[in-house]
This record gives structure tokens, sequence and C-alpha cells, in this order.
């Protein structure tokens, strides 16, 4: 089974990568997705984090308000350093036995989406680690039509993470997400040629 890493700055386009990836005939698997799931009302997450945050964190529906929570741990690094204290053994957790899981049913490749792979040291969890990055303006323009944010508050949140050139000086396997789709394909199937066996990855 090979294993990639899939990861890069907030939002470089991760996803995309994953899903050409998919088509290809890779297993994906999103830590956010989890991430979102296990801080749903009694998802494993949301306890912890309302426990830590107190009331001021469960908006009117019950759910988790995670703006004032990104607002928190981007302004605050104990807090961040608290979240990723609980939140990573948590998702490990899952990571592992999606591994497990894909390893019995005799998966040949799978993705592995993990926005803060070098920051929470799963490195050794993959066999090669892919970064997806953009220009900066970009990168800010897209976090800004994302999130609903001002451009102020995107460049702060992009600050506070690993730079995308330690990201990418650190990757194995460096793909600038600018590209059409048929450009992004080319440069996907390039990456994968000479390392896997799955004849459906290899087919132009």
């Amino acid at each position: 089974m090979f294993i990639i890493g899939l990861t890069g700055g907030i939002a470089c386009g991760k996803s995309a990568i994953s899903y050409e990836l998919k088509q290809l005939g890779a297993e994906t698997f999103d830590v956010d997705e989890v991430t979102h799931k296990l801080l749903q009302p009694d998802g494993e997450l949301f306890k912890i984090y309302v426990r830590h945050f107190g009331e001021q964190v469960i908006m009117e529906d019950g759910r988790l308000d995670k703006k004032i929570i990104s607002e928190i741990i981007f302004h605050d690094e104990e807090e961040r350093l608290w979240i990723n204290s609980v939140a990573h053994p948590v998702l490990l957790n899952y990571t592992r036995q999606f591994l497990v899981d894909c390893a019995e049913r005799g998966t040949e490749v799978v993705v592995l989406e993990i926005p803060l792979l070098f920051e929470a040291g799963w490195e050794d969890l993959v066999d090669e680690v892919w970064a997806v990055y953009l220009p900066r303006e970009m990168q800010i323009y897209r976090l800004v039509r994302r999130d609903r944010i001002t451009p102020q508050q995107a460049a702060a949140r992009i600050n506070n993470q690993m730079s995308v050139k330690e990201i990418c000086d650190r990757a194995d396997v460096t793909i600038n997400n600018t590209a059409n789709q048929n450009s992004l394909q080319k440069k996907i199937l390039a990456a994968l040629k000479g390392k896997l066996p799955p004849k459906n990855l290899l087919t132009e």
C-alpha cells in the first residue's frame, strides 16, 4: 500500500488534488472532514472544546461556533497549542484506523489529506508528502471568499501557519494549483509514474 500525505497552506486547494487522485483510483481520507464530524453536538471534540472554552462557544442552535474558536486560536498561541494537543491524538487514532481498514481491503493507494501534517509530526505515516500551493495573493483571495472574512484576517491566519515555502521545501512533491484541470491531471500523473504499481493510476 502506497500512502500519500497531501498537505499545503489554508485555502490552497488540497481537496481539488485529493479529488483528482480519487478519480484515478486512490482511497482518500480528509482529516478536516473527520474533524467536522467530531465537532458536531455530542461529538468527541465538541465535548472537549466546550469543557475548555465554556458556553460562549455554543450557538443558539446548539452547534459549536467555530468562528469564535478560530478567532481565539489564531490570536492566542497558548490556545492554539492546546487545541493541537487534544485534537491531534484523537485524529491520529482515526487516521491509523483508516489505514488499517485500507490494508485489510487490499487498497493499493491511499491519500491522507492533512493540512497540518508537518506541524503534527505525521510524516512517518506516509510514503511521500505532496504539498499544494498558490501565490499568496490568490491564497488570500480564496480564503476571503471561502470564510467570508477580511483580507487582513485572512493574512493573519496564513501568517499563523507554517509558511508555504517551508511546506514545499519539506515535501517530496509540490503542485501549483493555479493550473487548469487538464494541466493539473498531467502533473498528478507525472508525479505518480514510476512510483506506483496500480495500472489504473498510470493510464493516461
